[in-house]
């Protein structure tokens, strides 16, 4: 058996490795979440000049489109190599928290649990990390932060470092600011307690902040520079104000219940963790707690509550678990007889499991996108354009081609919601979008009184009902 030293020398590829074999089938369809297919889409026209803001819209800050501009760029655009690419990220994240659980645990046991434990998570559900979103990137960001400044002492430039990684995840996603409250606040606390607050304040907790805000400082300059403040302004922050906030109490509770219950093995594992009082790891608990709870405040201020939101919590949850493998605290009697080599083999086959769960739901998964994608292609000449309608944007990526309007999420035109919070107007959009004179349009029969999809009727006609039922709409200028 490998040694627990030279185990861990290899944890990073081992880490990275796991993920992938886990996560691989996930490679394969076309779609798994609408929102990555936006991300693609409007990082794509990045690299090819568009000024996210100005060119194109959406909700999340300019950061998690420069990671697609990234990604789009190192892959040519494949969605494989994409996924692999986030899925490797992923392994990344994993091995900085089995870092982190061995710097603040003190021992490679609570490192390989929080790691492991981290890729598992993010890997079972589909909504709650498979589907690629903001907080798979960001979550890399936070955890490189809290492993700079934990135990940094008064080295200045671990913090000046730390604070310019929780401002690169803010860039990625606002909400992550509770992960940089956490931090915060826990060194200034720490300072306090040990009657040291002066260092706390300027030679950690300020230059963390300074540098938290130079990411967000860059931005604002770029887009004043552009002269384009206004639509800074407004997407960063009226926007989402606009959106309505769902308050009653039990959907948050539910909220919280569910996330709860999903994993609730490692919700067992942290509280027997804590139940059991040690020295050694006491600081760590308290911190996990208090990185649990701010991300929790975040997450439920705003009264939405979808399942990729959560995300966010698994770093939290899967250190403070890990916590219980510490080898100073009390286990039952049968993990203690239970040899190692029979440990590694029912994580192996719990590995292994999902790894063919995911491949038997994804195998079998009929990617009417790509059916879609190639369908169209068969018919269209080379100087056709295609508008995707209420239907699969990622189908302008298959085909090779810009979106046709700057709301490229398919949702953006034809919900009221958003179309009040982001103030379009529809009428004039309509207009921009059929001037362009798209020979094909795909609309699914929904959103019947939707302005847009009346003005397609008009000058449009079904010629084809495709796979999914979506309806394939011709320019009536081509003729049947």
């Amino acid at each position: 058996m490998m040694k627990a030293d030279t185990l861990s020398r290899w944890a990073f590829p081992i880490l990275i490795l796991l993920a992938i074999v886990i996560r691989w089938p996930s490679f394969l369809p076309s779609v798994i979440d609408h929102d990555e297919s936006t991300y693609i889409i409007i990082g794509n026209g990045l690299l090819h000049g568009q000024i996210y803001l100005v060119d194109t819209f959406d909700t999340k800050p300019v950061g998690i489109f420069l990671v697609y501009a990234l990604l789009n760029l190192l892959t040519g655009g494949s969605i494989f190599g994409i996924r692999l690419l986030t899925t490797i990220w992923h392994g990344v994240t994993a091995y900085l928290l089995f870092r982190l659980g061995i710097r603040a645990g003190g021992t490679q046991r609570v490192g390989w649990a929080a790691g492991v434990s981290y890729v598992l998570m993010a890997s079972i559900f589909t909504h709650y990390g498979i589907s690629p979103n903001t907080e798979i990137f960001f979550n890399g960001f936070t955890v490189l932060a809290i492993l700079l400044a934990w135990s940094a002492g008064n080295r200045i430039t671990l913090y000046i470092l730390a604070g310019l990684s929780l401002g690169v995840a803010f860039m990625i996603k606002f909400v992550s600011a509770g992960d940089a409250f956490a931090l915060g606040f826990f060194l200034l606390a720490s300072g306090l307690q040990r009657g040291a607050w002066k260092d706390a304040l300027f030679r950690r907790c300020a230059p963390l902040t300074l540098a938290f805000f130079i990411p967000f400082a860059l931005v604002y300059a770029y887009y004043a520079h552009i002269e384009q403040l206004d639509n800074f302004f407004f997407y960063t922050f009226e926007v989402i104000s606009r959106y309505p906030v769902e308050a009653e109490w039990w959907r948050r509770l539910k909220y919280m219940g569910d996330f709860l219950l999903r994993f609730s093995p490692l919700v067992v594992f942290a509280l027997f963790a804590l139940r059991e009082y040690r020295r050694e790891d006491r600081r760590l608990q308290y911190f996990c707690l208090l990185w649990f709870a701010a991300d929790t405040a975040t997450l439920l201020l705003p009264g939405k509550f979808f399942g990729h939101y959560q995300v966010q919590l698994m770093p939290a949850l899967a250190l403070l678990a890990a916590t219980w493998f510490h080898p100073a605290r009390h286990r039952p009697r049968l993990f203690k007889q239970m040899p190692p080599k029979w440990s590694y083999s029912l994580l192996g086959l719990l590995i292994l499991g999902l790894s063919i769960g995911l491949f038997s739901y994804y195998a079998k998964k009929v990617d009417y996108p790509r059916q879609v994608a190639m369908d169209l292609q068969q018919r269209m000449n080379p100087e056709d354009r295609v508008y995707t309608g209420n239907y699969y944007s990622i189908i302008n990526h298959l085909l090779g081609q810009p979106s046709l309007t700057p709301y490229v999420h398919s949702t953006l035109l034809y919900y009221e919601h958003h179309l009040r919070a982001h103030a379009i107007d529809l009428d004039k959009e309509s207009k921009r979008i059929l001037e362009k004179k798209p020979r094909y349009i795909l609309l699914r029969e929904e959103q019947e009184q939707n302005m847009l999809t009346r003005r397609i009727k008009e000058k449009y006609t079904v010629i084809d009902t495709l796979v999914d039922g979506v309806l394939l709409f011709q320019n009536k200028a081509f003729g049947k």
